[in-house]
């Protein structure tokens, strides 16, 4: 009897599909999101710093970057769409891929809302909008007056200005920033009638002082450490619940009286919300070892920041009690919406 000769031929679905292609196809739908992510990164970061180069924002974002590209074995290529307080920077975040190959360097202004109590129409929101990666560092504000004013302490400051209501100003990086919260804040819980001097930035709002344009600043040490050191401004108070390192002998508000004038600039990372939560829980994993990193630390303390290390939970309280005391202040000072 002949034998009959076998030959297998692949049973084909329509459109010419294989079975056994059918089957990789229906594999690879059903693999896990968390195998997927295995191979999470495999192409350059994108790091998105809504602010100007060369700024401490800029230069905090950048040096994350490093850290983070060291670690995830890729490029993270950094870009500042910068312009309206962040906003156009943000917007561009929000409207990118939620991949995990985009994330924004955040800050008081961008994540606590600042922008939307100052600006109408925000296109963003960031709850809405963002998942919050983890936060970075803290530079705690400190207040300081042009070295050609007679106070020498900050009691005698608001003795100054209580003797004069309305004369004496205050300069800030631009309206709605955290600097200008910074002295508005002082204003409220001090009881002092100062004018607010707008900048173009917390450089030219620094140099106006020193100048001795304009009377005070309330501003981070990034800012004002070197002027500061070289006698060009004074330093009365610091707005953090405990003294500064840099400045051991510049009492705290809370020292005076004033516990609740607590300001400070903070940034963190985001990412567009409807990240993957295994790739959330990557960067979340590859940030915490940045942000306890001993080179890591030891950079921003030389930048005099502060590391802001917080659980999610407590990450999620800070940025809304941040939000509320600023909406809070904003308010009883009757800031306007630009």
């Amino acid at each position: 009897m002949k034998s009959i000769s076998r030959s297998w031929h692949p049973l084909r679905f329509p459109g010419g599909l294989s079975f056994g292609a059918a089957l990789l196809g229906i594999a690879l739908l059903a693999l896990p999101h968390a195998a997927l992510a295995d191979e999470y990164p495999d192409r350059p970061i994108h790091l998105l710093v809504p602010f100007v180069a060369g700024g401490p924002a800029d230069i905090i974002g950048r040096l994350y970057a490093t850290f983070l590209g060291e670690l995830s074995g890729q490029s993270i290529v950094v870009e500042n769409p910068a312009g309206a307080s962040g906003v156009i920077g943000m917007e561009k975040a929000m409207r990118a891929k939620p991949d995990g190959y985009t994330l924004v360097l955040g800050s008081t202004t961008t994540m606590a809302g600042l922008n939307q109590i100052f600006m109408k129409n925000v296109p963003y929101d960031y709850d809405r909008d963002f998942t919050t990666i983890g936060l970075i560092a803290n530079a705690p504000h400190v207040l300081a007056v042009r070295s050609s004013l007679p106070a020498k302490s900050f009691s005698e400051f608001v003795a100054l200005v209580k003797g004069a209501p309305g004369k004496y100003t205050f300069s800030s990086a631009g309206p709605g920033t955290i600097v200008q919260m910074g002295g508005e804040i002082v204003k409220r819980y001090a009881g002092l009638d100062i004018l607010h001097v707008p900048f173009k930035g917390g450089a030219p709002a620094t140099m106006a002082v020193i100048a001795g344009t304009v009377d005070m600043t309330i501003n981070d040490l990034t800012t004002l450490d070197t002027y500061i050191r070289k006698g060009d401004l004074r330093a009365l108070a610091v707005a953090n619940p405990t003294r500064l390192e840099r400045l051991p002998d510049v009492p705290t508000f809370a020292e005076l009286g004033l516990p609740k004038i607590v300001s400070s600039t903070w940034w963190g990372i985001a990412v567009p919300k409807g990240v993957p939560p295994e790739i959330g829980a990557e960067l979340r994993a590859m940030h915490d070892k940045i942000i306890h990193d001993r080179d890591f630390i030891a950079r921003l303390k030389s930048m005099s920041v502060e590391p802001l290390d917080l659980t999610p939970e407590r990450t999620s309280a800070f940025i809304r009690s941040e939000g509320e005391k600023w909406k809070l202040v904003a308010a009883s000072a009757h800031l306007p919406a630009q």
